[in-house]
């Protein structure tokens, strides 16, 4: 039984589309995923560079309405299956498809929609399973790898990028987001030793949380704040999600020099009276110091392909317990019922602990079975326990 088989994913990057059409098919695929997501396992990774939509047990019929979603906004995208689109995933998460390879903001942002999604009730079963070996992946790349030494993320570049105008430290500068990216660009720009730091988020329990780490001032995403900002900084960067332009006026006596914009869609309206830098002005920069990442990057792809060698059986592991789990459950509530038929709590612990030494060898004997490539006849086999407990399993693709 091939356990990849039902994974999918459309894939769109920096490389297809820019930053406004990226936005854009984001902002579709958080609608689509509250659709999609209670029928069918979906995972959504929306970053600056990349708009992926991951699914598991999709029938064509879903597939296909979710790359014309996609066409709505660009001609067209990429489609993988199976283990090519977990391959890819793999890929994402080790920085091995980032413009600036090895970036870790990109681990970040994975496990924060990871995290997300899997509270929601999107991104679960066997799919979620293979998000996590995706994270487990990127952490262990950055750890046995020198692929991320020197700029971390585009919010590295894009310091590096400002100081070649703007004296850091003797600088006022702001950031205006507190998710990964913001949180990122704060602690590099502290530890640069900036004259002021101010962090100004949506949700000022989260800005205040990442200026405590930091040194900085924490304020409100307003309007208001955000002018103030540009009163009395020298550098913003904007790092957040909006379908509307965070800034769209330098106010009359403004302080800032250099506005960067690393928002998708553009947070930053063009025209303005001040210099602004755009995730485009970053990509030589990125390439050159890609360059001197190339040797560890062909480490990361060997850990990459280890990974992919071992995801099939930990996938089988996974089909297995979410077969049995119901299983135990139901044995539980029988002991549990037979317990206090006996009219004391002695009885009841005796009940559920003698199905546990029951249950848990056999249980894991299955769990060795589909681990070792006999994956049908272990879920037969639990299907067959299911029936004797009286309640149906639900399918692993669900």
């Amino acid at each position: 039984m091939d356990l990849l088989s039902p994974l999918s994913a459309v894939i769109l990057t920096y490389r297809e589309a820019d930053a406004n059409a990226l936005g854009r098919i984001g902002e579709e695929m958080r609608r689509c995923i509250e659709v999609i997501g209670p029928k069918t396992p979906m995972f959504v990774l929306h970053t600056c560079h990349r708009v992926e939509a991951y699914l598991y047990g999709a029938s064509e019929e879903e597939l296909s309405s979710l790359v014309e979603r996609y066409k709505r906004h660009v001609e067209s995208a990429r489609i993988l299956r199976g283990i090519e689109a977990a391959r890819h995933l793999f890929r994402v998460a080790a920085g091995l498809e980032s413009m600036l390879l090895g970036e870790t903001d990109i681990l970040g942002q994975l496990e924060e929609a990871y995290d997300r999604q899997v509270r929601a009730g999107f991104t679960r079963g066997l799919l979620k399973t293979v998000v996590e070996r995706a994270v487990r992946v990127g952490k262990k790349v950055r750890t046995e790898t020198g692929i991320s030494r020197g700029p971390a993320g585009l919010g590295s570049l894009s310091i590096i990028y400002v100081s070649q105008f703007v004296d850091l430290k003797s600088a006022k500068v702001a950031v205006l987001g507190a998710g990964a990216v913001g949180a990122g660009l704060a602690k590099e720009l502290a530890e640069r030793g900036v004259a002021k730091l101010h962090i100004l988020n949506r949700t000022l329990e989260k800005a205040t949380e990442v200026a405590k780490k930091t040194g900085a001032e924490a304020r409100p995403l307003t309007r208001e704040e955000v002018e103030r900002c540009l009163l009395e900084c020298d550098v913003v960067f904007s790092a957040v999600h909006t379908l509307e332009y965070v800034i769209d006026m330098i106010p009359p006596g403004a302080s800032v020099k250099v506005v960067v914009d690393l928002g998708v869609p553009q947070s930053v309206a063009p025209g303005l009276p001040v210099k602004v830098v755009r995730l485009s002005d970053l990509a030589e920069l990125a390439q050159r110091y890609s360059a001197l990442r190339k040797e560890e990057a062909k480490k990361a792809e060997a850990i990459v392909e280890e990974e992919l060698e071992m995801l099939p059986k930990a996938l089988a592991k996974r089909a297995v317990e979410e077969a049995v789990a119901e299983v135990m459950a139901r044995a539980m509530e029988i002991a549990e019922e037979e317990g206090r038929r006996a009219g004391c709590e002695v009885a009841q612990l005796a009940a559920k602990t003698t199905v546990k030494r029951l249950l848990l060898p056999i249980v894991e004997e299955l769990k060795k079975m589909a681990e070792n490539g006999r994956v049908e006849h272990a879920l037969e086999v639990s299907q067959i326990f299911t029936r004797l407990v009286g309640r149906p399993v639900e399918s692993h693709k669900t």
